[in-house]
């Protein structure tokens, strides 16, 4: 359990597919006993590190890693994966863990926390399936003369970045870079490392 080993849990940055350790690292407290080991500790990346970071997001074209035109298989993959993690955030012991996760970094009450992973839960929940593909439903406006009409798709961004608030420290996240992933952008996140 985090914030109950004397050697607290070691985040780590995820960069091109492999787990790095950043040069430095920040200690998160525990905010309910001051005198309980630190909850974790989180990546502090210097300015020299972002490198590889950079470069992943370069290597991603504006049209994304899939679109209505390419990879469309992607979309049903995200489904599943998305069912696959709904499930898991729906058992009660996965979800009590993230609630004490949720709890031992920001002061939050017990139902509060809860309330972060069910909507989490649900988010993940309601686009599980084939639910995804439908984000990226094309459009049809008619013109102004016989004959004419547009047609126009929901498009990805590319790379996209996203600094996610200390205050949810799993919906707010989850539901930004989830998003964005099942619209074909390659997002790197920076949550917040002070909660």
């Amino acid at each position: 359990s985090l914030g109950s080993a004397t050697t607290p849990h070691s985040v780590t940055n995820l960069v091109n597919g492999q787990w790095t350790t950043p040069a430095k690292s920040l200690i998160i407290p525990n905010p309910m006993d001051k005198d309980a080991p630190p909850v974790c500790t989180v990546p502090d990346t210097q300015p020299e590190e972002l490198t590889p970071f950079i470069e992943s997001m370069n290597r991603i074209p504006k049209s994304g890693v899939h679109n209505p035109l390419k990879n469309v298989e992607r979309y049903l993959q995200f489904g599943e994966i998305s069912r696959k993690a709904g499930a898991a955030l729906s058992d009660p012991t996965i979800a009590e863990f993230f609630i004490q996760t949720i709890q031992k970094t920001v002061p939050k009450s017990h139902a509060q926390a809860a309330g972060e992973v069910k909507v989490t839960a649900d988010f993940l929940n309601n686009f599980g399936g084939d639910n995804i593909r439908f984000l990226a439903r094309s459009f049809g406006v008619p013109g102004d003369h016989y004959g004419q009409f547009s047609n126009g798709h929901r498009w990805p961004y590319g790379p996209v970045a996203i600094i996610a608030p200390f205050n949810f420290p799993l919906e707010i996240p989850v539901l930004q870079l989830m998003g964005a992933l099942f619209m074909g952008n390659k997002p790197v996140l920076k949550p917040a490392e002070k909660c």
